[in-house]
């Protein structure tokens, strides 16, 4: 019986390694599917910082609006991790109002007011950041309100803007404009720590009008 020899070319190809075009070919689709995942990795980040100045933008509107319409005064709260009793590291946004006749002389002492909807939790991946804004004061560096809230006394303290009857920004107080950071980033120990990749942070900007506290972006 004839019994055919082993092909060489098999024996060949199942000891050898990579060829050089094999490999180069496997190091591009790995740069490929890298560069893919930092860009979406990138795209969430501007996604969540767009929606959280989104949310920003609209609530401050909504204080304004509801400021004039009834003739109150209407907080846009802060509630940073540790305001609330909530147990996580999430940030979240009260709108409160407050009567004309309740709003405190002394700045030191507890406004009391009615919170008007429940509290909006900001975006994973989002934090409102202190900072001054091209020398623009902002919010979250004045100090803080005491607020009493709800028909068991609830109580918060919390960094706020007020904006009055008028439509106009009434805390914190003075002349000048104020502005708020939307950074991506989180919350660490209850801190704002803003994600920084080559020394600079991707962040978004609003200036808030004194005489009429309608939000706009300044950062282009």
């Amino acid at each position: 019986m004839l019994v055919s020899p082993p092909d060489p070319s098999l024996s060949r190809d199942s000891g050898r390694g990579f060829t050089l075009v094999e490999m180069v070919a496997v190091i591009a689709v790995l740069v490929i599917l890298l560069v893919a995942g930092v860009g979406l990795l990138g795209g969430t980040g501007s996604q969540a910082r767009k929606a959280g100045t989104d949310t920003l933008t609209g609530m401050i509107e909504q204080a304004r609006t509801a400021a004039i319409t009834s003739r109150s005064y209407v907080v846009l709260a802060v509630a940073e991790p540790g305001d609330l009793p909530t147990g996580d590291q999430r940030c979240r946004l009260g709108l409160l109002k407050v009567e004309p006749d309740k709003w405190p002389e002394d700045a030191a002492d507890p406004v009391e007011a009615v919170l008007m909807k429940r509290w909006r939790t900001l975006e994973n991946g989002v934090v409102l950041a202190g900072g001054r804004v091209n020398g623009v004061e902002n919010p979250l560096d004045t100090p803080e309100l005491r607020i009493s809230y709800g028909t068991n006394g609830q109580a918060v303290t919390v960094h706020a803007i007020a904006i009055n009857p008028r439509g106009g920004l009434h805390h914190p107080a003075g002349s000048a404009p104020v502005a708020m950071r939307v950074a991506e980033g989180g919350y660490r120990g209850g801190k704002a720590t803003p994600n920084q990749r080559g020394g600079a942070i991707s962040e978004n900007l609003l200036k808030i009008g004194r005489v009429t506290a309608r939000p706009y972006r300044i950062d282009g």
